[in-house]
């Protein structure tokens, strides 16, 4: 307990929400909607739904930030342990309230791992003996001791999603908000995150997460409170909504498609085959990769060897820091890549500029938003379209681009929010846009770095079928994942990735895979 304890004490509930609502300046509809509801001290409770259905949104007005931004319009009541996050003094705010955002880097502030978990304790004044105890046991917590003294732009997205964690841990609040902090971590981790809330929950912490599908920290809460077009529909202990709701969860894209009563697991379509299959050159060839960050005394990759023709639907797989990020950026020419090492249609790509790898190869981000440059939906998706034909903005669009965006941007279902910034969207609809927008201008090769991280299930039925597609007029994928539905519906070869070194087949974290190519 910190030093509110005795308040807290006194406090039987931990958020009350009263005919509560909010609409951001530019959408018509409210994001939330006649909420009313009860969280109580103590209590582990998951928010669950699909895109769009506005659990972000609250967890952004649970502790304030959103409604102090401006960016919209509240009504009703919210308090958090008596007061309201949105007025209350900030200080008061952040030893009561910790939350861990969808994108860790939105909250990374620091340079290195243990000064960005104690930046929050010592802007609070704890004692320096006491931040140190903080320090050393949020680590522990989520496995970083061994990255404490490690750049932070150097982890991979799961190593910079426990940093965020932990760094929120180490406030030691009684109420505790991760909004999809699960989302990028692989199987193990995730695994351990749904302890560490039970842990927290049994210290007599008060746990809320949010997240879009019915995954293992949704079934670890003590009660599931399910939203969808921004208002509560269904709530209970998880046991109870799967045993009595699967159908509608399922329909809902909060359970696999396949959950609904007699049905069978659904495919996007038959699969090519696989590497051994090849004929031809490959459109990319790597051979015996080894690369390592300046100023680090550790390869991030070593000996790495893989190659892809078109057509071919390479899933890789691997633990968070595996190296599977790095490799990505080193295919696209985001990281200089050695010399006779990596090779596009047979030329050496540490010779090739990135403008000509990016006219063949398509890269979707860990964060969609970092390769957001537009102002709305539309415009973004064809951003690509007006810098290759020198358009400017406002200009007109020849019909069969504009076609084909629309055609795009229906397959996403974002048909309805062409006007809609970018990066007002939900989680899951911006890693569809950001596909929808490599997919204008076709390419040889698409790398998707972690495209399903956060997404509903329904979500991923929609992206892989936009990927089914683009196969099917012979690109080739690299998919960059911790989601075996993707690798099992989609690969025609997985890959696993581990401390750098690429193997054929995975070594056992995952549950073993087969593909059927027939």
């Amino acid at each position: 307990m910190n030093e509110h304890s005795d308040y807290e004490a006194g406090c039987h509930i931990a958020v009350s929400l009263k005919e509560f609502g909010f609409r951001y300046d530019d959408q018509a509809e409210p994001a939330l909607h006649g909420l009313t509801l009860d969280i109580k001290a103590g209590e582990h409770v998951a928010i669950v739904g699909a895109s769009g259905s506005g659990k972000s949104t609250l967890c952004q007005l649970l502790h304030g930030g959103l409604y102090r931004s401006g960016e919209g319009e509240r009504t009703g009541e919210l308090t958090v342990y008596g007061m309201d996050p949105g007025k209350a003094d900030l200080a008061e705010v952040a030893s009561t309230i910790g939350v861990v955002l969808q994108d860790p880097d939105a909250q990374l502030v620091q340079g290195i791992v243990e000064d960005e978990i104690a930046f929050g304790p010592e802007n609070l004044r704890v004692p320096p003996a006491d931040i140190a105890q903080r320090l050393a046991a949020a680590l522990e917590a989520v496995d970083l001791a061994s990255e404490r003294g490690s750049f932070v732009c150097r982890l991979s997205g799961g190593q910079r999603q426990r940093t965020t964690i932990a760094a929120v841990l180490a406030l030691e609040t009684p109420l505790v908000v991760f909004d999809d902090a699960a989302a990028q971590l692989d199987p193990p981790a995730v695994r351990d995150f749904a302890l560490l809330c039970r842990r927290l929950h049994a210290a007599g912490r008060t746990v809320v997460t949010a997240s879009g599908r019915m995954d293992d920290a949704a079934r670890a809460a003590q009660r599931v409170i399910v939203l969808k077009g921004g208002t509560v529909q269904l709530q209970g202990p998880p046991e109870t909504l799967l045993r009595e709701h699967a159908a509608q969860l399922a329909a809902w894209g909060l359970l696999p498609s396949h959950a609904r009563r007699g049905e069978a697991p659904q495919e996007p379509e038959a699969r090519p085959g696989s590497a051994a299959e090849r004929t031809g050159q490959p459109l990319l060839e790597v051979k015996g990769l080894t690369f390592t960050y300046p100023g680090s005394q550790r390869a991030a990759l070593k000996g790495v060897s893989l190659a892809l023709a078109a057509g071919e639907r390479a899933v890789l797989l691997g633990e968070n820091g595996s190296g599977k990020t790095t490799l990505g950026k080193l295919l696209m020419g985001l990281l200089p890549a050695p010399m006779k090492c990596m090779w596009w249609q047979g030329q050496d790509m540490a010779k090739l500029p990135i403008h000509q790898l990016a006219a063949g190869i398509g890269y979707v981000f860990q964060q969609p938003e970092h390769q957001f440059a537009a102002a709305t939906v539309w415009e973004e998706c064809l951003y690509s379209v007006r810098a290759k034909l020198g358009l400017r903005t406002g200009e007109p669009i020849p019909t069969a681009y504009e076609e084909r965006a629309r055609s795009l941007l229906t397959a996403a279902r974002l048909d309805h929010r062409l006007d809609a910034s970018p990066y007002l969207l939900s989680g899951g609809e911006k890693k569809l846009l950001s596909v929808a927008a490599q997919f204008i201008l076709p390419k040889k090769l698409y790398i998707l770095d972690e495209p399903t991280a956060g997404t509903d299930y329904e979500g991923v039925d929609m992206l892989l079928r936009m990927c089914a597609e683009q196969s099917a007029e012979g690109a080739a994928f690299l998919i960059i994942t911790h989601d075996m539905q993707v690798a099992e519906s989609f690969a025609s070869h997985v890959l696993y990735m581990e401390e750098g070194h690429l193997e054929a087949e995975n070594s056992g974290i995952y549950h073993t895979i087969t593909v059927d190519n027939n």
